[in-house]
């Protein structure tokens, strides 16, 4: 071995600078399989979070649009928005009416879905003025009630209860000037078919909607308590009565405001899918499927019987309504310019 090579093996200057390097090397070569580590673990994280979050979130999504299916007179779901978190998300929508062919924006709802939030968005009470909640008993026939935009709220009367005071909102058409359209809720004498209903409606007006009998007259309670608020006592009863926000029925038009084939099958469809999917929803559904079918357990269009409807037009077209023997009381809900 030469006399320079037997000096560099003691040269301690340049083992230094030698492990120094390869130190330098060993560093990088660590920060580079660790950033690629991460990349990977992230991009599978994320590819893993959007496939729990959809398996999360679809049940939620389905019990939704099943629900609004089955509910809210007139309304549909319009832009939806979803946010997807970790493990979790959150899904905005406006709705909106139609109202002889005119929509009608009437707010906006959200809900939750995923492991560490529920559907209600882990809100624990919601709180509004009376004007603005919903009608439940007689007494809230007093004032009429709206939605937050302003919007008047229909109500509905059930015909084997005998109420003091009914709302006949037919009488106002005459105040209702030529250039409005509007929605309006038709309470019948008793249940009828659908086939009954289409035939006792004018034909000049859109029928829309239609208000399911989903009680049970033997077993439900249709009372609520008056209490004396001073001294915190009970001083009589009220007859139940139902808010457009709390019925059920089946939807004529569909979300562009066209005829659907089969409406009474898309209800009972809805009842079918949301009762499977374990949300805030599923106790109602399976409540709507026990109620509605008929003995041998099956849900069908046989079995369904309307106690109203909600019909819509113009003032002069909807003054056909008035002195018709099956209409027990009216409600008229939204009213909206023709164009």
């Amino acid at each position: 071995m030469s006399k320079d090579k037997i000096d560099d093996i003691f040269d301690v200057t340049k083992m230094e600078k030698t492990i120094k390097k390869a130190k330098r090397r060993a560093n990088w070569k660590t920060v580079l399989i660790t950033l690629i580590v991460l990349i990977v673990v992230t991009v599978i994280g994320m590819i893993a979070n959007r496939e729990i979050n959809y398996r999360l979130e679809m049940p939620v999504l389905e019990s939704s649009d099943d629900f609004h299916e089955i509910s809210a007179p007139d309304e549909f779901i319009g832009k939806l928005e979803r946010y997807q978190e970790i493990l979790g998300g959150e899904n905005h929508y406006t709705t909106y009416k139609i109202i002889e062919g005119k929509v009608v924006y009437t707010g906006q709802e959200k809900y939750g879905f995923g492991l560490f939030r529920d559907e209600y968005l882990n809100r624990i009470s919601t709180e509004s003025p009376s004007i603005i909640g919903d009608s439940f008993a007689e007494d809230d026939l007093q004032k009429q009630h709206y939605n937050e935009l302003g919007q008047r709220e229909m109500v509905f009367f059930y015909p084997f209860l005998q109420y003091k005071t009914y709302r006949n909102d037919l009488a106002s058409l005459d105040h209702i000037g030529k250039e409005k359209v509007m929605e309006i809720a038709l309470s019948f004498d008793r249940g009828y078919t659908f086939k009954e209903v289409q035939s006792l409606i004018p034909s000049k007006m859109t029928l829309t909607w239609l208000w399911v009998d989903d009680v049970n007259e033997d077993k439900d309670n249709f009372k609520f308590k008056k209490f004396d608020k001073k001294n915190d006592k009970v001083i009589g009863t009220e007859n139940a009565l139902r808010s457009e926000k709390t019925v059920y029925g089946v939807s004529l038009l569909d979300e562009n405001g066209d005829t659907k084939e089969e409406p009474v099958q898309s209800f009972i469809s809805a009842i079918e899918s949301g009762k499977q999917y374990k949300t805030r929803w599923q106790g109602e559904f399976k409540r709507l499927d026990e109620t509605l079918s008929g003995k041998d357990g099956q849900l069908t269009d046989d079995d369904l019987h309307y106690y109203g409807a909600v019909v819509t037009g113009d003032a002069k077209t909807l003054s056909q309504l008035k002195g018709l023997p099956f209409i027990k009381a009216t409600s008229i809900g939204v009213i909206t310019d023709k164009y």
